[in-house]
C-alpha cells in the first residue's frame, strides 16, 4: 500500500450508484474530503477515528450521490494512512544507509500490532494466518538465523479471506504492515 497525499484526494473521482440506489450525499462526501486533504497536507485536525465514524446523508429523494462502497473504500485507505502518522510515521518509511532495523520496526512492534476488524459485509484477512505470519517476522526480527523470512518471502505472502458473512482482520492495514515489513527487511544494515 502507498501512502495517500493530497493529490490522490484531489484526483479521486467516485461512480455514481446504480439506479435505484442513492449512495451518499455528493456534497457532504467533497466537504469531508476537503478535510482530508487539509489534514494530509498538515493543515487540518481528523484522526483516523474521525474517518472511522464519519457517516454520510443520502441525497434527496430522486437524486444520486456516489456509490457508497467507493467512497468507503477509498476513506478505509486515508484512515489507514492516518493511523500510520498517528503512530509516528507513513506507512511505509524510507530506509537509509545506515539505519539499524530497530529504528524501523522491532520484535516487540510486530508484538504489539493489532488489525481492526474488517467492515461489516467485507471480508478480511484470516486471523489464524495472519497471527503465524506475525510470528515468523518477528522471529526474524529477532534473530535474523536460518529460516529467516527474505524480503521474497514476504512479497510472495498470501493470505486466504474469511468466509462471506465472518469478519477476519482489515486486509488494507494487513497489506500496510507487509509493505513496512519489507521496508525493514531491505534496509542493508539489518540490525548486525
Amino acid at each position: 500500500m502507498t501512502a495517500v497525499t493530497p493529490d490522490d484526494v484531489s484526483r479521486t473521482h467516485f461512480a455514481m450508484p446504480t439506479l435505484g440506489h442513492r449512495g451518499y450525499h455528493a456534497d457532504e462526501v467533497d466537504a469531508f474530503l476537503e478535510r482530508v486533504s487539509a489534514t494530509l497536507d498538515g493543515q487540518g485536525a481528523l484522526t483516523a477515528d474521525d474517518i472511522r465514524h464519519v457517516h454520510f446523508g443520502a441525497p434527496r429523494f430522486g437524486g444520486r450521490g456516489y456509490q457508497a462502497d467507493q467512497v468507503d473504500d477509498f476513506l478505509d485507505r486515508v484512515r489507514t494512512e492516518l493511523e500510520y502518522r498517528q503512530k509516528g510515521g507513513a506507512p511505509v518509511p524510507a530506509a537509509r544507509a545506515g539505519d539499524n532495523i530497530a529504528e524501523i520496526l522491532t520484535p516487540d512492534d510486530v508484538h504489539r500490532m493489532r488489525f481492526t476488524q474488517s467492515a461489516v459485509g467485507r471480508r478480511g484477512y484470516h486471523e489464524e494466518e495472519v497471527d503465524a505470519f506475525l510470528d515468523l517476522v518477528a522471529a526474524t526480527l529477532a534473530h535474523n538465523g536460518p529460516g529467516s523470512l527474505t524480503t521474497s518471502d514476504v512479497r510472495g505472502v498470501r493470505f486466504t479471506d474469511t468466509r462471506l458473512g465472518t469478519r477476519g482482520y482489515s486486509r488494507e492495514e494487513v497489506d500496510a504492515f507487509i509493505d513496512l515489513v519489507i521496508t525493514a527487511l531491505e534496509n542493508p544494515e539489518r540490525g548486525r
